[in-house]
């Protein structure tokens, strides 16, 4: 139950971080935005992490988050954002919902993960949902010339994304997830940080944080992110199967719908309740199995 609820809250945090990043995102690139969530959110790990206590991690336990920052954040989110720029946001979100194919079927493989049929009825249900209601929102014309190279670039983050989920389902359960999450994003801008060096590119990321303003918002948004969207996936890889907090984890969609409709002033349509209904009804299963 604490795993199924700790995804569901990184999904919500997501949803709301996404809007705050979006509104980032019209100052600064995604590298850029990438680099310093990754120094920010170090910093209040450490912070939280110095009150908590410092827990000995063994080596491999390193190796293995690490490799998961790498591949999953440093990686996968810098290729998500590449394929942003080409298709959009609506379509590349379209096209991202192939992360949890990815993930449950490398957790089946490498973790010998086995959902019970009502959780697989649960999963089913949830993705029909969220793909019927990402689906309406997608514009046919929206990709244009540029589709070859987005649809790359996105199914190439998904599949980093889900490697990335499965080396930190191997690490966390030797480690707290707090500082699961602490490794993970310090090995994230980290080499992100190497990058910027050999590219010469450090000062024009930090340049656009320089502004109060653009460091104020930043900063709630990686609060969000950090503490509800890493650290509580973190939580529910602890507790439950990878293949269904991937699943729980990727509603972040059903969350998007009413923050859009307060914040943004967007309507939302039937069919995009319909698909919610469907969504949550699938999750229900999975909290039954």
């Amino acid at each position: 139950m604490l795993g199924c609820l700790t995804a569901l809250i990184s999904a919500a945090s997501w949803a709301f971080g996404s809007i705050l990043f979006r509104k980032l995102g019209d100052k600064a690139t995604p590298l850029a935005m990438n680099f310093v969530k990754g120094i920010i959110g170090t910093v209040y790990l450490l912070v939280v992490i110095s009150f908590l206590g410092f827990e000995k991690t063994d080596a491999q336990t390193i190796l293995l988050l690490s490799a998961s920052g790498l591949l999953g954040i440093a990686l996968g989110d810098t290729l998500f954002f590449k394929a942003l720029i080409y298709l959009g946001p609506r379509l590349t979100i379209l096209l991202s919902t192939l992360g949890p194919v990815f993930t449950i079927t490398l957790a089946i493989i490498f973790l010998r993960e086995r959902p019970s049929f009502l959780a697989w009825i649960g999963m089913f249900l949830t993705t029909s949902g969220i793909l019927w209601v990402l689906w309406e929102r997608a514009p046919r014309e929206e990709a244009k010339n540029n589709w070859k190279p987005g649809v790359k670039f996105a199914i190439l983050s998904a599949a980093c994304m889900s490697l990335g989920i499965i080396f930190a389902k191997l690490g966390v359960v030797t480690s707290s997830a707090i500082q699961a999450t602490l490794i993970r994003i310090s090995a994230s801008f980290v080499s992100l940080g190497f990058w910027g060096i050999l590219t010469h590119s450090l000062d024009k990321w930090i340049a656009p944080f320089k502004s109060k303003k653009m460091l104020g918002l930043i900063a709630l948004a990686v609060f969000v992110a950090i503490f509800g969207g890493f650290w509580m996936f973190l939580l529910a890889l602890k507790y439950i199967d990878a293949s269904i907090a991937t699943i729980l984890s990727s509603t972040t969609p059903l969350f998007i719908l009413p923050m859009s409709a307060f914040f943004l002033k967007e309507r939302i349509s039937a069919r995009a309740i319909l698909g919610a209904c469907v969504a949550v009804s699938g999750v229900v299963l999975i909290f039954l199995a």
